[in-house]
């Protein structure tokens, strides 16, 4: 991780919905029984439960043995699946936008005792992003099985025409959160009328000669506004967190649009 991005990082920890989680014992709540100092319910003693946890004012008032249960402390694992196609390195500033986001969820998911997974999009783990080409295809699902009840983030400009709301319920798909991290480039976010231009499809190859005229852009944009609702409304359909994120420092990443969108809290 760089330095600037874990000094950002440091400030903040992953955001967890409001609905229970399952994952590891850790500092989270979960939704089974144990440990934790929140109080859940009593049922009858038997034979090897831990005496501390036994109601003995209860006792006294109904010479019966009530053990009191407690909501289990977990730490949800991560697995975060990036897309690695060609659009995501476009520019040095979103290539590094996408590692410093992933850097990031990996620290946080630690510091909370969980387990994170780095994922290329269809392909499997890897450790180091010298192991990463962004030359793969545009498709979210990894080759691998991803954990049962893991938390997991998608980051991806999902610039793609066709709806993503069927790939996004299949990823959530036995999770017990799903992220949506759009990102996108300043210039793909907020494109400039610059007159004639010829624009190269880094996927394609394909070339486009074309005028950037204030017409132009403004049919980009509303093309744009509705591909970014269209991911906005697939994720909230599967009860999902949604963040559209414009590529620029981490520390003002995380503080203006991933703390404001919900992906992360103050720490």
């Amino acid at each position: 991780m760089r330095p600037e991005c874990g000094r950002a990082a440091a400030a903040y920890r992953l955001a967890l919905p409001g609905h229970p989680l399952g994952g590891r014992i850790g500092e989270r709540l979960g939704q089974g029984t144990g440990s934790s100092l929140e109080f859940m319910d009593f049922r009858d003693y038997v034979p090897g439960d831990d005496l501390r946890h036994v109601d003995w004012s209860a006792f006294a008032r109904t010479d019966q043995l009530k053990v009191r249960l407690f909501r289990e402390e977990i730490a949800p694992s991560l697995d975060i699946v990036v897309d690695v196609s060609p659009s995501m390195a476009i520019t040095d500033v979103k290539r590094t936008a996408v590692q410093d986001v992933v850097d990031a969820a990996c620290s946080w998911t630690r510091s909370a005792g969980g387990i994170p997974r780095r994922i290329a999009g269809g392909g499997g783990v890897f450790e180091t992003w010298e192991e990463v080409a962004y030359d793969g295809s545009d498709a979210w699902m990894p080759r691998i099985p991803l954990r049962r009840r893991s938390m997991r983030l998608l980051i991806s400009d999902l610039l793609q025409p066709h709806d993503p709301g069927p790939l996004l319920r299949k990823l959530s798909a036995g999770a017990s959160h799903l992220y949506v991290v759009q990102l996108l480039d300043p210039w793909e976010a907020d494109p400039a009328a610059e007159g004639a231009r010829t624009l190269l499809d880094c996927e394609s190859d394909g070339r486009l000669d074309i005028v950037l005229d204030e017409r132009t852009v403004a049919r980009y944009r509303r093309r744009l506004a509705r591909l970014c609702e269209a991911a906005r409304s697939g994720t909230r359909s599967v009860a999902g967190t949604y963040a559209l994120v414009r590529a620029q420092d981490p520390a003002r990443m995380f503080r203006e649009q991933l703390l404001p969108q919900g992906v992360v809290e103050p720490a």
